[in-house]
């Protein structure tokens, strides 16, 4: 049976990345599928062969995701509300059969799945929720108190009421919101059970198949250094941060006559020019292919962003983590429980202790071990076709 799906995600390259070949395999199986993205993501979706939903993105990332809980909650709930009027205006009368959407951006889809009486699915490229282990609680553990002021709890209490408003508008205050975590339904999760913290605990309803990580193959403007030389890959990945260039700065310093080869992925900031003159043995560019460098790595040095850490683990790359976000906090202290790398405090550690953590890292063999095991159990979660076979067999099913 072939039918009609909506995907909905979140507007960030690591979380609309792992949709892509799923998407293109349900299209190749005769489905048709509608993908609700922000602008920039067109290309890339049109590209699988979707039927592209474009809305207007409200997230801050010019601006900066705000630091108190109470902002950020508001960001990311007016983030997932705004595909609402352009997906009720092209749904109504072409109703799809399954609604798909990202773990950060659950409320258009799941609102449109009740409204309906639609299956909804969440696909989720970060750790997952159950009753054992809560994501939210991991990330509010680490940013200390977050007992929220009172100027927090008007804000979200002024948003509720604006919220309101909007579905009222659409014509949906009628449906019940109750219950919208992913723990309440089918969810497709795009790491490997053993990654996953309290793994062991989640049901069939988790259907883990490992990152769907496209075949990047060599990159044709990098080349390795000669055989024998060490390389460590550094980046923070693409999303803005601050103090980047200062961080650059500093590694390209402390890995000056040392032996290491080191490549710095800068992102979209800062220019290479920023960083001034660099050592003989450190290279900065805007952007390689991760995979090029990664399969000539012995450590990868990363921000902790759940798609990097999956790229170096599904090599067997073992990790340096400098993690910023409360998410990424826990994406490393994983990593670290596992014995997949060490974490090391962005904020406070010099420079030289970044090296002597790399040097660690690479000279303790466990390390190496631990990071092929997991290859190995990414090789074998599934991938594509698992996550594919998943979703179609919930298309029959009444709404959740």
């Amino acid at each position: 049976m072939t039918g009609h799906i909506a995907f909905f995600s979140f507007p960030a390259y690591a979380h609309l990345a792992p949709t892509l070949p799923v998407v293109e395999e349900l299209v190749r199986r005769g489905h048709r599928v509608t993908y609700a993205a922000a602008d920039r993501f067109a290309d890339q979706v049109e590209a699988v062969g979707a039927e592209l939903l474009r809305y207007d993105s409200t997230f801050p990332w010019q601006e900066g995701i705000p630091e108190n809980v109470a902002g950020q909650a508001i960001a990311f709930i007016d983030e997932a509300l705004s595909p609402l009027p352009a997906a009720l205006e092209r749904f109504t009368g072409d109703v799809p059969d399954l609604f798909v959407h990202d773990s950060a951006a659950t409320e258009a889809a799941r609102l449109l799945a009740r409204h309906w009486g639609r299956t909804s699915v969440q696909s989720s490229a970060v750790f997952v929720s159950n009753s054992a282990f809560s994501l939210n609680q991991a990330q509010d553990a680490g940013r200390g108190d977050n007992q929220l002021p009172m100027g927090d709890m008007a804000a979200l209490e002024k948003f509720a009421q604006r919220q309101d408003e909007i579905l009222d508008g659409l014509g949906l205050s009628h449906v019940d919101i109750e219950g919208f975590g992913g723990d309440n339904g089918p969810n497709v999760v795009y790491l490997p059970r053993e990654f996953q913290v309290k793994g062991e605990t989640f049901g069939p309803e988790f259907c883990f198949v490992g990152p769907m990580l496209a075949d990047q193959g060599e990159d044709d403007d990098w080349r390795p250094p000669a055989a024998g030389v060490p390389v460590v890959l550094i980046s923070l990945g693409t999303s803005p941060s601050p103090g980047r260039a200062e961080f650059f700065t500093n590694c390209a310093k402390a890995f000056a006559d040392t032996p290491w080869h080191v490549v710095m992925t800068l992102g979209s900031s800062p220019h290479p020019d920023e960083l001034g003159p660099l050592p003989a043995n450190v290279e900065a560019r805007q952007w390689v292919k991760h995979p090029a460098v990664l399969r000539h790595a012995d450590v990868f040095v990363t921000h902790s962003g759940m798609g990097s850490v999956m790229e170096a683990l599904s090599i067997g790359v073992p990790l340096v983590c400098v993690p910023h976000h409360a998410e990424q906090n826990v994406n490393a202290a994983r990593a670290a429980e596992l014995g997949l790398g060490v974490v090391v405090d962005r904020e406070t550690a010099a420079a030289d202790e970044l090296v002597d953590q790399v040097n660690r890292v690479a000279g303790d063999a466990g390390f190496r071990r631990a990071a092929e095991a997991m290859r190995d159990s990414i090789a074998s979660a599934g991938g594509v076709t698992r996550a594919t076979d998943f979703v179609e067999s919930l298309m029959g099913n009444s709404g959740n």
